[in-house]
C-alpha cells in the first residue's frame, strides 16, 4: 500500500507530463511568418492597385475641370499665409491647387510678386539697415545737380560683374568736411535695390565692423573673430558706410581692414565704399608705412571713383534726398 506522501508525488508527476495534442497539425513558426508575410504583401498590393486607381480617376476628373486664375501680389493675401516655410513652393513663379469636392475645379495662382516680396523682406532682415535707413529708397529721392549722375549710376548698376564702388565727399568752402551729401543714403538706397533683385547684402558702418571684432578680440574667442570676418568676406555684395572714421590703437585693426578689402579684390566679390576722405586720406588714416598704400591701391584698381558734394543736407533740416 503506497503512503500518502507517495500517492501525492506521483499526482504531480503525472501533472507535470506534457499531454497530447489533438486537432489540427500547428504549423512550424517559420512558416506561420511565411503565410503571415504572404497575407501582409497581398493586402498591400491589393491596397495600391485601390490607391492608384482611386489616383488615376482623380486626375481624368481634374484633367477635365474648369480652371481659374489668381494672382497673389502680396504675402497678405497669401491662402498659405499660416505656413511660411511653404514659400519655397512658390520658386517657379506658379502653383497650382485643384479640388474635387464639392466640385471639380482648378486654380493656377500667379505668385510672383508675392515670392519677389517675401524674398526682399527676408534680405533686408538680414541687410543691416535699421530705423530710418529702412525708408531710404531711390524712388523717393529728389535728383538734383549734385546727386543725380551718381545716383542714376546706382539704380543701374549690376553687381554680377564684380569690381566696387568708391563715393567721396567733394568738399568746399560751404561744406568743408563733406557731411551730410547723401552718401549713405545711397548706399542705404542700394541696399534697397540689390535686396529687391534678390541679391544678399551686408551694410555696415566701419566703426561698427571694428567694435564688433573688438568685442571678439576682447573675449579671446577666436571663433568668433573668423565669425565676424567671414560675414564681411563671403557676403555676395558689401556696403561700408563711412571708412575713415575708425581710431586704431594698434597696428591691428587696419590689418583686418586689409583682409577683408584684399579678400574680396582677389575674388572679385563687389564692394561699395561711402567715405568723407579720397583715397590719400585713406592711405594716411590706415598708415603709410602701414596698410595705407596696400588698401588704397587695392581700391583705386578694384572700384569705380565719384564724389558727392553739395551743401549738409542734415543741417538744412531734411534727410539727404
Amino acid at each position: 500500500m503506497q503512503s500518502i506522501g507517495d500517492i501525492l508525488r506521483n499526482h504531480r508527476l503525472l501533472e507535470a507530463q506534457p499531454r497530447p495534442k489533438t486537432g489540427l497539425r500547428a504549423l512550424p513558426e517559420t512558416e506561420e511568418r511565411d503565410v503571415s508575410l504572404e497575407a501582409k504583401m497581398a493586402r498591400w498590393e491589393a491596397e495600391m492597385a485601390r490607391w492608384e486607381a482611386e489616383m488615376a480617376r482623380r486626375r481624368e476628373i481634374l484633367e477635365k475641370a474648369p480652371v481659374a486664375t489668381k494672382t497673389i501680389t502680396s504675402p497678405e493675401e497669401c491662402p498659405w499665409r499660416d505656413n511660411w516655410r511653404k514659400c519655397e513652393d512658390c520658386q517657379g513663379g506658379m502653383r497650382e491647387e485643384s479640388q474635387i469636392e464639392p466640385e471639380p475645379l482648378r486654380t493656377v495662382y500667379d505668385v510672383s510678386a508675392c515670392f519677389t516680396e517675401m524674398r526682399y523682406r527676408e534680405l533686408i532682415k538680414k541687410s543691416g539697415l535699421m530705423g530710418i535707413e529702412l525708408h531710404h529708397f531711390f524712388e523717393n529721392a529728389t535728383l538734383d545737380k549734385y546727386n543725380r549722375e551718381l545716383y542714376t549710376r546706382l539704380m543701374k548698376w549690376e553687381p554680377s560683374a564684380g569690381g566696387g564702388i568708391y563715393i567721396a565727399a567733394e568738399k568746399d568752402q560751404n561744406n568743408p568736411q563733406g557731411n551730410g551729401t547723401g552718401k549713405s543714403y545711397a548706399l542705404h538706397a542700394l541696399t534697397h535695390r540689390l535686396c529687391r533683385l534678390g541679391v544678399p547684402c551686408l551694410y555696415g558702418r566701419t566703426v561698427d565692423f571694428l567694435m564688433q571684432l573688438r568685442a571678439a578680440y576682447d573675449d579671446d574667442t577666436q571663433e568668433s573673430e573668423r565669425r565676424v570676418l567671414s560675414r564681411y568676406i563671403n557676403v555676395p555684395v558689401l556696403l561700408w558706410d563711412d571708412l575713415g572714421k575708425e581710431s586704431f590703437r594698434t597696428d591691428w585693426g587696419p590689418e583686418k581692414f586689409y583682409y577683408v578689402i584684399d579678400y574680396r579684390v582677389r575674388t572679385n566679390k563687389p564692394i561699395i565704399i561711402s567715405t568723407n576722405f579720397d583715397l590719400g586720406e585713406i592711405e594716411a588714416k590706415f598708415g603709410r608705412d602701414n596698410f595705407g598704400p596696400a588698401i588704397a591701391s587695392r581700391l583705386a584698381g578694384f572700384c569705380e571713383m565719384w564724389t558727392l558734394g553739395g551743401p549738409d543736407r542734415r543741417v538744412k533740416g531734411r534727410f539727404a534726398r
